[in-house]
């Protein structure tokens, strides 16, 4: 008889599943089989399954359900223990060998261990976790009540029964099945006939479960995601239902702790008890509160049903915490005299608002739509421009303000207009009579938005904000149908989207040779040498904190300046997220321009780009100049961080290097490789670059201030 069959029911997620799989094989566990229900799934997972000797898998070619999915594999499976895990969940470390450890000694029917709510992939959750996070401590209970709280879990949602991340002897769960009707709280009627039956309990410290939420509830919804507008009420439907069947005396009180705590800091936090129908459901329930001293008054509002004494007390509990935070963060002032104060303000329907890569660069298509205003309109508007270096230059005399100062929050507050090129900061909320125009910062190459898989950088709920965000834009520029058609797609957008090509491109049609030479003036380059544009693009798995990518180059400075610094100088220019960059060893040959403003102006004075996966070379194909291709981790790259939105093999108009040895080989050949890419150039350009003709700032302001 095998020791332990694992159960896994799948119906979307590959990338989710991989996590699981991967975490389960790195338990060293032995005298296991898994069993893969296969639940209506239209990804291709012959990969993942392929790596498993020991895998069972059945495959539903229409969706069945968890419930039934569960059955099924019980049905199959031949383990003297029985452990579930949901197939976008994985195991930290060691935490269900742990289990199998506990199980071989003590021959228990139920051990369990801790889950733990999280937003982050598997290799982030490890970097960002400790046993410390483990809030409940085994010393301080028995054997059965340390299992009791488990089973609740200290997560921050009102699931207080679950089966998951439990060894659970075959033989005790006999002929129980799970209620296959029903799609969402299957755990709960299972889990309190089980509870009947089992007769000695153990609960593990510090083995623990990652309870992922998904990252992705457009594409890949968790079911409590699915149901996010019933979620209260059917969670506490299902708490009555539970709690009437339950023998435990100390599980029904920390059941009803957790939904307390969850009405008392969650719900009543939320947009003040929305939707305040929910209320009445929590009042329902209110006999099973306990609460200490200070909940006291509050909760017997709720007991005695009183709504309005209820609302009153929460609003007085919610504001007075909200001073105290202020005493300690004093710098959130800001943020509730914009929401209170600052959006109760009338508007100033000729005041612009421009802030270019959040404000840390005058640059990129804001910088073009604000010259031209100022040049067409002059003093018809009032222009701000959300600048952190106050010694930047900017013509026109413009209000400057630094992002997230008291002044900033007020001009956002109260301005017509906002002209953005990244996603708005999150704390802003556009009142309905104001506009915002989003330019976007490029043509998509790789995978943006709602398109992507996982998340590495150090905010996992990164995608949430992509509503909010789209929500809010009133007109989105596009550089091209291609484009469009994405933009749609990865950000949910359903707003205007104005196909026009890009405003920051229109210099690369309408400078002249003195804006160029000028360009170089400013840089100091020397004129007997041609100019050489290496911008590289940053890696999600580089991030080591909010915004922030440490990046080193791999592009070898030393060997291309013995090859080629008789003829050429090199320009580096990192992204705007990256936060160091270090030529200093190679004065004579090797400029840092990534503090530049203006990278538009940068591709004036270039003859050759040298870049991997920036949308740069989308733009600078308007030139028709050489570029060549450094991508040095192209199948890492494609297979597990991002991933191509175009054919990245047979559509980019110039070779794909892989060494610097292979970058100073076609430097040396570019009369060939130019003639070798021609056709494809021109292909390249009619697809991605034909709006592109020095008018897009035209188009773009004549349709947003038809003045």
């Amino acid at each position: 008889m095998t020791f332990l069959s694992i159960i896994i029911p799948f119906k979307k997620g590959k990338r989710y599943l991989k996590d699981c799989l991967e975490s389960i094989r790195e338990q060293n566990l032995n005298d296991f089989e898994i069993i893969l229900i296969v639940n209506g799934a239209v990804e291709n997972i012959d990969d993942l399954i392929s790596e498993f000797d020991n895998i069972i898998v059945k495959t539903y070619a229409d969706e069945i359900g968890v419930g039934k999915a569960r059955n099924e594999s019980l049905e199959m499976a031949s383990g003297e223990y029985v452990y579930f895990i949901d197939s976008d969940d994985y195991i930290y470390q060691d935490g269900l060998s742990k289990l199998v450890d506990c199980a071989k000694k003590t021959d228990a029917d139920f051990i369990n261990g801790q889950r733990i709510e999280t937003y982050y992939i598997r290799n982030r959750f490890s970097e960002e976790f400790s046993v410390n996070n483990a809030k409940i401590m085994k010393n301080k209970y028995s054997d059965e009540e340390f299992s009791m709280h488990l089973i609740v879990g200290e997560n921050d949602n009102l699931e207080v029964l679950s089966v998951l991340h439990a060894l659970i002897k075959h033989d005790v769960i006999g002929d129980l099945k799970f209620d296959e009707s029903k799609k969402y709280f299957a755990d709960y009627p299972f889990m309190v006939e089980l509870l009947g039956n089992i007769h000695s309990v153990i609960g593990v410290e510090n083995a623990v479960y990652a309870k992922r939420i998904s990252d992705d509830f457009i594409n890949l919804p968790s079911l409590n995601q699915e149901i996010a507008d019933d979620y209260i009420f059917k969670s506490i439907e299902e708490y009555k239902n539970a709690k009437n069947a339950i023998k435990s005396d100390l599980l029904k009180e920390l059941m009803a702790q957790k939904m307390f705590k969850y009405y008392y800091y969650t719900f009543s936090k939320t947009n003040h008890m929305q939707p305040i129908e929910a209320l009445d459901a929590f009042m329902e329930i209110a006999d099973d509160f306990k609460g200490n001293p200070i909940q006291s008054f509050e909760l017997n509002a709720l007991k005695s049903k009183n709504k309005q004494k209820t609302i009153k007390l929460s609003k007085i509990r919610v504001t007075c915490n909200r001073l105290l935070n202020f005493i300690k963060h004093p710098q959130n002032i800001y943020h509730t005299l914009y929401h209170n104060i600052y959006n109760k303000r009338p508007i100033n329907n000729k005041r612009i608002m421009f802030e270019s890569f959040s404000g840390d660069f005058y640059s990129d298509s804001p910088k073009y739509i604000y010259e031209y205003l100022y040049k067409h309109y002059g003093d018809e508007f009032e222009y701000v421009w959300v600048i952190n270096d106050k010694k930047t230059e900017i013509p026109g005399n413009p209000i400057t303000t630094k992002r997230f100062s008291l002044k900033y929050h007020k001009l956002m507050a109260t301005s017509k207009y906002w002209v953005v090129n990244t996603r708005q900061a999150g704390r802003l909320v556009k009142r309905p009579q104001q506009v915002l125009l989003s330019t976007w910062h490029g043509t998509p190459l790789k995978k943006l938005g709602f398109d992507m898989g996982n998340i590495y950088i150090q905010n996992p709920r990164t995608k949430e904000s992509y509503i909010h965000d789209s929500s809010a834009w009133d007109y989105f520029i596009s550089p091209n149908r291609f484009s469009t058609e994405i933009f749609r797609r990865a950000f949910a957008y359903g707003g205007e989207i104005l196909e026009t090509g890009y405003p920051r491109n229109d210099i690369l049609f309408n400078a002249d040779e003195s804006k160029i030479n000028q360009i170089k003036e400013r840089l100091n380059l020397p004129d007997d040498k041609k100019v050489i544009l290496y911008a590289p693009t940053w890696r999600d798995d580089d991030s080591y904190d909010i915004g922030k990518v440490k990046f080193k180059l791999k592009l070898d400075l030393e060997k291309l300046e013995k090859a080629i610094s008789d003829e050429y100088i090199v320009l580096v220019r990192n992204h705007y997220l990256i936060t160091d960059s270090d030529v200093d060893d190679y004065k004579h040959f090797a400029v840092d321009v990534s503090h530049y403003d203006d990278i538009a102006e940068l591709y004036l004075i270039t003859d050759v780009l040298i870049t991997d996966y920036s949308s740069v070379f989308f733009d600078f194909a308007n030139l028709r100049r050489p570029m060549l291709f450094y991508m040095y981790d192209l199948e890492r790259y494609e297979e597990e961080l991002r991933g191509f939105y175009i054919d990245i093999y047979n559509e980019v108009p110039g070779p794909i290097l892989k060494t610097t040895e292979d970058v100073i080989d076609a430097l040396n050949d570019l009369d060939n490789i130019n003639e070798q890419y021609n056709e494809r150039y021109d292909e390249f350009c009619e697809k991605y670059c034909s709006l592109e003709d020095g008018n897009a700032t035209k188009r773009v302001v004549e349709k947003v201030w038809p003045l």
